[in-house]
């Protein structure tokens, strides 16, 4: 499904370029299930933003769904993306002027889905993310773990196929972590593809892949 050869990124810095991935090999099957861990600035995060095709590799190749990502325009890309992933960060990354279902229905505004339609599988997410009762509730008036499962909604509605999950427990009580790791483990069960970057041990550990960066070089355990 996911196929990384000789992957290489360099970000300016004074004299030198910094190379922050280093000919990064990484294959993922579809329903894989994957930790990458590492210190702070690794490169974790940005390895995060080349499978989400948020950035550009300068070196390398990119194959995601036996499609050359590295060949394409950011248009095409941005199709790929839309296509294929969802994302799940930290901050939650919601409008808090929207309600929970009108930011789980963003993604289907942006891809010109009928309304009908749009509201039904919001609706639809929402139940499965145990927050139906709360539709209608803005950010401010829900708590860390409610608002993480109102971000996995919207990166769900569109039916991808991978999650890319940046931290997600990073701002919540252990209750509410352990809450969101079982929810997006029941995801990965159902057959969607899970890669997580986290700073959490136990969350690292439970994943069936555990991948390690360390200076931009990629090692799996």
């Amino acid at each position: 499904m996911i196929t990384l050869k000789q992957l290489n990124k360099w970000y300016p810095s004074g004299e030198e370029p910094l190379h922050v991935l280093k000919d990064i090999n990484l294959t993922i099957a579809q329903g894989d299930y994957l930790s990458i861990m590492g210190p702070s600035g690794s490169g974790k995060s940005t390895l995060l933003n080349m499978l989400g095709l948020l950035d550009v590799i300068d070196e390398g190749e990119y194959w995601l769904e036996d499609q050359p990502t590295h060949q394409m325009t950011e248009e095409q890309r941005a199709r790929l993306r839309s296509q294929h992933l969802g994302f799940i960060f930290q901050n939650f990354q919601l409008i808090n002027r929207l309600s929970a279902a009108e930011n789980v229905a963003l993604p289907l505004v942006l891809a010109e889905v009928p309304k009908d339609q749009r509201d039904a599988m919001v609706k639809d997410v929402l139940s499965k993310v145990g927050l139906l009762e709360r539709a209608h509730h803005r950010p401010g008036q829900l708590s860390g773990g409610q608002l993480q499962r109102v971000a996995i909604a919207r990166a769900i509605v569109t039916q991808p196929k991978v999650i890319l999950a940046d931290e997600p427990t990073g701002n919540l009580d252990q209750t509410s972590g352990h809450d969101i790791i079982h929810l997006l483990e029941s995801l990965n069960q159902q057959g969607l593809t899970l890669l997580v970057v986290t700073h959490d041990m136990e969350m690292g550990k439970r994943a069936l892949r555990k991948v390690r960066m360390v200076d931009g070089v990629l090692s799996e355990q």
